[in-house]
């Protein structure tokens, strides 16, 4: 969702004439990204906004902006960050490029500038706006299909900072994703921190199903991802659509978060974990050769080791394709904020490396079978003198070719298996 929200806000900036440069130093308009969805990633961002601070205070006439989740309470982050020009929520991208036009010198009249965004919580070579080892990629492009949550998920600030869920229409969706194809997307993303519950706050109640469907049809697309999506709200339908569909990857991101069900209720998740693996096997069921990805928090408040235990049963009853797991942070505002953290750092530690050590040793497993198969990839970039790109269920994938691949379906034939990748070799093109 952030990189999507990085892209709209480049996207206006370029409009209003402004240019990306390398380096922050180099900028007269900085603009960081921010995530809180854990402490970590809080930490992060308030560590850039120092460094910037420092920068400011060499070049005073650099604009600084904050945008993202971090953005909530305005005058207290006035206060904590004074050298901070202008604050941007996760709700108002738009309104990022009227302050500009408004404040800052115009590029268009002549009085030129440049920018450099930072979304410091990402992964390196794709968190920056434009920055040091930055690449936009044409091949897969993210399409925010709604924003926001009506969920209430104890422990998440995402309802607090990006509000309640709200659907942007399907013509609107399928318009920006028919621009991006035609600017050489291959592959297109839809985002929603719930997407499930797509459309449902639109006249008509149109479905994430018939969204699929039209954004399908577009030609030139060649394939078609969504998430994440939550176990309660998931449909049949969605399933049914993604089995019809053939450009629709299999694969699904699907957080559990917890194996007890105490854990869960706590949680505020709204389903057992009977009922997520129930719906595991009807997705397998029904497309036996999707991937699945689930996310993990261990150390939740008041989770007993026992409870723990449970969710090492599930992940090995489930044999998902990638665990995301992380420990626990109190989110303050959040209504988990509330109760003791009583799980010791060094316990969610512990948890951690259990579920991730599990979770090796499985999806090493999995990609074992494909030793010896041949697998169509969707080739995104050349890394490190290798082809890298990513099959229907988003297994990582490298092969050598003298020829360029970019943006096409390789076969390649899997010649080496890893819990976290697969090494092949170019066997043609689909």
């Amino acid at each position: 969702m952030n990189r999507a929200d990085a892209r709209r806000a480049g996207q206006a900036l370029e409009a209003l004439g402004y240019r990306p440069v390398p380096r922050a130093e180099d900028a007269d308009l900085i603009i960081l990204n921010s995530c809180v969805v854990r402490q970590s990633a809080e930490d992060k961002v308030v560590g850039r906004l120092d460094w910037v601070r420092s920068l400011k205070k060499r070049r005073p006439g650099t604009a600084v902006v904050l945008m993202g989740c971090l953005v909530g309470d305005v005058a207290a982050l006035q206060a904590r960050f004074p050298h901070v020009d202008h604050f941007v929520r996760p709700s108002d991208i738009e309104g990022l490029a009227s302050w500009v036009e408004a404040t800052l010198p115009s590029p268009l009249r002549g009085e030129g500038a440049e920018v450099r965004g930072e979304s410091p919580t990402a992964q390196p070579a794709s968190s920056l706006l434009q920055g040091e080892g930055a690449e936009v990629s044409p091949v897969s492009a993210e399409v925010t299909a709604m924003m926001g949550c009506d969920r209430h998920c104890t422990y998440c600030l995402v309802r607090l900072r990006r509000g309640p869920g709200r659907s942007r229409t399907i013509d609107e969706i399928v318009a920006e994703a028919e621009a991006l194809v035609r600017a050489g997307a291959k592959e297109i993303v839809l985002l929603g921190q719930n997407i499930d519950a797509y459309g449902r706050d639109l006249p008509g109640r149109p479905t994430l199903a018939a969204l699929l469907r039209r954004v399908h049809a577009i030609p030139g697309l060649l394939r078609l991802r969504f998430l994440t999506s939550h176990p309660a709200d998931l449909e049949d339908e969605v399933i049914e659509a993604v089995a019809e569909l053939p450009k629709v990857c299999p694969h699904w991101e699907l957080p559990v978060q917890a194996g007890d069900d105490e854990v869960l209720r706590r949680m505020g998740r709204g389903y057992s974990a009977a009922e997520f693996l129930a719906l595991v096997e009807r997705i397998r069921a029904r497309l036996p050769g999707s991937s699945i990805a689930t996310d993990v928090i261990v150390g939740f408040p008041g989770e007993t080791s026992e409870q723990f235990e449970r969710t090492l049963e599930l992940l090995r009853a489930a044999r998902l394709d990638a665990v995301h797991v992380a420990c626990y942070s109190v989110r303050p505002g959040t209504p988990a904020a509330r109760l003791p953290d009583d799980v010791p750092p060094e316990e969610k530690e512990r948890r951690r490396r259990a579920v991730e050590a599990l979770q090796e040793e499985i999806v090493g497993e999995i990609n074992a079978r494909l030793l010896g198969q041949e697998v169509e990839v969707l080739v995104e970039e050349l890394h490190r003198g290798k082809w890298k790109g990513r099959t229907a269920t988003n297994k990582l994938v490298f092969f050598k070719d003298a020829g360029d691949w970019r943006g096409r379906l390789a076969r390649v034939r899997i010649t080496k298996a890893g819990p976290w990748s697969l090494q092949g070799e170019a066997a043609g093109e689909t």
